[in-house]
């Protein structure tokens, strides 16, 4: 299946919550395949906008990512092809994730250059698996630096490693 014949399909699956709520509210939808390491990702964004969405992104934007783990539940049974590919939902009400993101990123660059100066780990305060996957993914594009997640739920979080010149290697063996 093709991009726009998914994103099609995606809407037309998605959208009655949203009537069916009868809040008014009538998302943008857009899919898109994002390379990684991994290789290509398929990647589906819902964004909503207009004004009074606070209910919709909760504290702390705890409703938002609860939709977003629903909606990503939602989509990945009916539309992953097999149970090792997978569908990334990446949702966002009024900007508020992107801001989010944006600032998770900043402190990701700056906590990497601390690393490198410190030459030691540098742990992050403990975040979600999306905001996880934004440090894990900004991170990536640097040799000299390393991401892994440590902990259980609402504990885990990531360590930042510099990389050592002569260890790339003993940690390329070791993989």
């Amino acid at each position: 299946m093709n991009l726009s014949e998914l994103q099609e399909k995606v809407e037309a699956y998605i959208s009655p919550l949203w009537e069916n709520m009868g809040l008014g509210i009538k998302p943008h939808y857009e899919v898109e395949e994002v390379g990684s390491d991994e290789g290509l990702q398929t990647t589906v964004t819902v964004t909503f906008e207009g004004d009074d969405l606070g209910y919709m992104i909760g504290r702390g934007g705890q409703h938002l990512n609860s939709l977003q783990y629903i909606l990503s539940l939602m989509v990945n049974r009916k539309f992953a092809e097999n149970s090792d590919s997978r569908i990334y939902v990446y949702v966002d009400v009024g900007g508020y994730k992107k801001d989010r993101d944006n600032k998770i990123e900043t402190l990701a660059l700056r906590l990497a250059e601390d690393a490198r100066i410190l030459g030691e780990p540098v742990d992050m305060d403990p975040m979600n698996s999306t905001e996880r996957r934004v440090v894990h993914m900004i991170l990536s594009k640097f040799d000299d630096i390393q991401t892994e997640s440590f902990g259980e739920g609402r504990d885990r979080y990531v360590r930042i490693t510099p990389v050592q010149e002569g260890n790339e290697k003993q940690e390329e063996a070791a993989e």
